[in-house]
């Protein structure tokens, strides 16, 4: 409309299209508008208005921590790291909210594989009501996969991510199949998608296939927590995203509504589709510190959870870990293997909750790096879990 202004952190950038829009630096606009980026279906918050998460009034929104040998200022280390939204819970009070970018208390952030968690829990909840059996397998439930890379494999297999599909999901290389889905998605076009038919998840899914000699051992797959989702789907007769907001999202007390992008077929995309305000995030986050309890309500059964924390060490862990750790991978989240309890849901471009039992304390945060796996001097996995390590020394002394 002639005369109007927009914010510039409202202005869609120029040159963001379907090849650009996942990476830096238009991705720190794009994380935080999805909406307009992608097809989303909603899932929707409860009616009403939620409590506030506690200690919101008195939160910090800055802070100091010891970062290599010196005090740092924590919102200069956000700057420095793409770091779009931080959220500290300590105690079951919010002690730091703090946002950089164009994410704001009301917008949404693309979680990535914080959405595998997210359909984990789901997964819960689903099982507790005895609709789906673990112990079962993918075919048992969707005879369209029965031929697939995952049609025989139990649903615990595919949610520790121990399936035999032959899935690769390497980042880097345009012919692996994680690149593959996002292009027969229609979530990423370009050079690099030139002979892959836009066709779907419901038809690209069936077509992977097997690796016997995987099945057992971790791997990690995007495409097994989208199977997962296909399994809720089938079971329910619901949509996937319905199901995360009658189950999770209106029984958290979202402050909004999330939503999940949706691919050509109307496939909602549960390996990595999810966006959502940095609170809903850390409720979340607080949900599973809690043991599966939102105040009073046992939303999630309680031995799921216990289940994910006190799991041991993985005999097949494929990647370096810290001395003295035995880190493993269940039910779509990461164990540290601390000798802590502490567990983490991960994403590419540097979405991260941390759950940290002893110190009862949850860290959200959402990020934009310039690519999956940082793209920029000292930004990327390590550092980021070197600055988790920073926020809780901080708050535990």
């Amino acid at each position: 409309m002639a005369g109007v202004v927009i914010g510039a952190e409202d202005q869609r950038p120029a040159g963001l299209n379907g090849a650009s829009w996942q990476f830096g630096p238009l991705n720190r606009w794009a994380y935080t508008h999805m909406s307009e980026v992608l097809p989303s279906k909603a899932i929707r918050r409860g009616v009403g208005s939620p409590p506030p998460l506690s200690g919101l009034d008195t939160a910090a929104t800055d802070m100091m921590v010891s970062w290599e040998g010196s005090p740092a200022k924590l919102s200069t280390l956000m700057q420095d790291q793409y770091v779009d939204g931080l959220l500290v819970i300590k105690d079951g009070y919010v002690v730091f909210e703090g946002y950089a970018g164009t994410l704001t208390p009301e917008r949404t952030h693309l979680l990535w594989s914080v959405s595998k968690t997210i359909t984990g829990l789901t997964a819960a909840s689903v099982a507790e009501d005895g609709l789906i059996d673990v112990d079962k397998t993918v075919a048992d439930y969707v005879p369209a996969l029965a031929d697939s890379g995952w049609g025989p494999d139990t649903l615990r297999d595919l949610l520790d991510m121990r399936d035999g599909s032959e899935w690769n999901e390497d980042y880097a290389a345009a012919d692996s199949t994680v690149r593959r889905q996002d292009c027969s998605d229609g979530l990423l076009t370009g050079p690099d998608c030139e002979g892959v038919p836009v066709i779907g998840n419901y038809l690209f899914l069936p077509a992977v296939g097997r690796m016997p000699g995987r099945q057992g051992s971790f791997v990690y797959k995007s495409g097994t927590t989208d199977v997962i989702a296909w399994v809720l789907e089938a079971a329910t007769g619901k949509r996937f995203a319905d199901l995360v907001a009658e189950r999770i999202w209106q029984r958290i007390g979202a402050e909004q509504d999330a939503g999940i992008t949706v691919d050509t077929g109307g496939f909602t995309l549960a390996s990595g589709g999810m966006h959502a305000t940095l609170r809903d995030v850390g409720r979340v986050g607080q949900l599973i510190l809690n043991r599966g309890k939102n105040g009073d309500d046992q939303v999630l059964p309680a031995a799921w959870i216990d289940d994910i924390v006190s799991r041991d060490g993985s005999r097949s862990w494929p990647y370096e870990a810290p001395t003295g750790t035995r880190p493993y991978y269940r039910s779509f989240m990461w164990g540290l293997g601390d000798g802590r309890g502490s567990i983490q849901a991960r994403g590419v471009h540097g979405q991260l909750i941390h759950v940290a039992p002893e110190s009862n304390m949850v860290i959200a945060m959402l990020s934009s790096w310039p690519d999956a796996e940082g793209g920029a001097p000292n930004v990327g996995g390590a550092t980021q879990q070197q600055l988790v390590h920073a926020i809780e020394t901080a708050l535990s002394q």
